[in-house]
């Protein structure tokens, strides 16, 4: 993609246009010493006023951010917003990957290369594409240090063939000993959670425990099946991902996989900002209310308890037979045990309704601090810093995300150049420790087929 900018003519002038806006909203976070003490409030602010989702504006103020390392380029860029998102997109890829060499003569290089990349020599000259921004920053990284510079071609093609031999679902049997076998289910997290809840209501409906009724469903012996309800949980303006109780956030295959289900099944939507504040005169909390507090407390709030919440029982903190209403505010999630505990009044609780925090009082003088830790901490804890992220902090996680791929990367290129697969697969586990990360894209080892297996075995 390639465009220039100056012809005069309107649809020119309408792209200027809008890479002006782009530079009018996010143009300040590359100013020198901008900062943000909370870049998720900052991105959801940009993505309601602009229509969009707080993920593309979070990832546009980062981007913008990552320049900060090239004033000449912002100081270029402020005079003629030359640059559109795509182009400030694959120049704040190696900026992050620089941003972790600390080395200024270094990025004062690249700000000069840049600003004379952009900067055009005769009339009606288009700029380079985003792909031969990528290419020609990488070429000149490689001469740095080639193990942040890893071939990009060969990138991209072992994340689409990771992509195409990737299937949705994987299921492996295999022999334990001469009585038993066993078999392994891998899936995306909204499949998984069906299955979950299809051989939950079987275990209920036929009275079973819940091995026997995953038998009866494996097996097509358990007759009719029993109807099944999934509680899911999604922003009011960001349908990109659900998170699932015990599985966390959909990927982008179970996401589409709950939205076709959904599409034949339209789901109850319960909205729990109106729970939050809801009451009843009953002493058992509505639906709503009790999703609510299930879905901010994650599990039984006493100290070093891990009990989920959904097998939790629901404590009013201050007893309904003394006036304490049934309303989240006064409910929490508390195991039979704890809420025994509770009861005899060897211990009681005080929440912060600032922080989140939940401070326990013991009958011997002591006390200690719990936090919630269900999927609505953060939303109903506004001022808790623990759910605060800067925007230095984002620029420096995504530094270390990049840095980390391009290594491994270049580890893989090494291999394929240099075949020594114990060398390279000790390179990469090198950089995983370091990064406490994982990478995707080991390449596979010598086939156990292979004659020479035993002799390359590194033991």
């Amino acid at each position: 993609m390639h465009f220039t900018t100056e012809f005069d003519n309107d649809l020119c002038k309408v792209g200027q246009a809008m890479r002006d806006a782009e530079f009018a909203v996010f143009g300040r976070f590359a100013e020198p010493g901008c900062e943000l003490a909370d870049l998720e409030q900052e991105a959801l602010h940009v993505a309601t006023a602009l229509g969009r989702s707080t993920r593309w504006a979070e990832g546009c103020i980062m981007a913008y951010h990552s320049l900060q390392i090239f004033p000449r380029l912002v100081d270029l860029q402020g005079e003629t917003r030359r640059l559109d998102m795509p182009r400030i997109d694959a120049i704040s890829e190696t900026a992050l990957v620089l941003l972790n060499l600390n080395e200024p003569e270094i990025w004062q290089e690249f700000d000069e290369v840049l600003v004379g990349m952009f900067t055009p020599t005769k009339e009606a000259q288009p700029l380079p594409s985003p792909t031969a921004i990528r290419r020609r920053l990488n070429m000149r990284l490689r001469r740095i240090d080639a193990a942040l510079a890893p071939s990009l071609r060969r990138k991209k093609e072992r994340k689409e063939e990771k992509e195409r031999q990737a299937p949705t679902s994987t299921v492996d049997f295999f022999g334990l000993n001469e009585l038993q076998a066993s078999m392994m289910f891998n899936s995306d997290a909204a499949t998984l959670e069906e299955v979950r809840a299809h051989i939950t209501d079987v275990a209920k409906v036929l009275n079973l425990p819940l091995a026997e009724a995953a038998k009866v469903v494996l097996t097509g012996r358990g007759g009719p099946a029993p109807k099944i309800v999934l509680n899911v949980f999604a922003a009011k303006d960001d349908r990109s991902s659900y998170y699932l109780p015990n599985f966390g956030w959909t990927d982008a295959a179970g996401t589409a996989a709950l939205d076709e289900l959904m599409e034949d099944n339209p789901p109850k939507i319960v909205d729990l900002d109106a729970a939050a504040e809801a009451t009843t005169e009953s002493y058992t909390p509505t639906a709503p209310i009790k999703a609510f507090v299930q879905a901010r407390d994650g599990h039984c709030v006493y100290p070093n308890c891990d009990k989920p919440a959904v097998k939790c029982q629901l404590d009013h903190r201050i007893p309904f037979d003394d006036g304490g209403p049934t309303t989240a505010s006064n409910l929490f999630c508390l195991c039979p045990k704890h809420h025994n505990v509770k009861t005899d009044k060897r211990a009681f609780y005080l929440p912060d309704p600032a922080t989140g925090d939940i401070v326990w009082l013991f009958a011997d003088g002591t006390y200690t601090t719990t936090r919630p830790d269900g999927i609505l901490d953060r939303f109903t804890a506004p001022t808790s810093p623990r759910w605060v992220t800067t925007l230095a902090q984002r620029r420096q996680k995504l530094a270390d995300d990049f840095e980390f791929e391009a290594r491994c990367h270049a580890a893989v290129d090494k291999y394929e150049r240099f075949p020594d697969i114990w060398e390279c697969w000790k390179e990469l586990e090198a950089l995983e420790k370091e990064f406490g990360r994982k990478f995707e894209y080991w390449p596979e080892g010598p086939d156990e087929d292979d004659p020479y297996w035993d002799t390359a075995v590194p033991f």
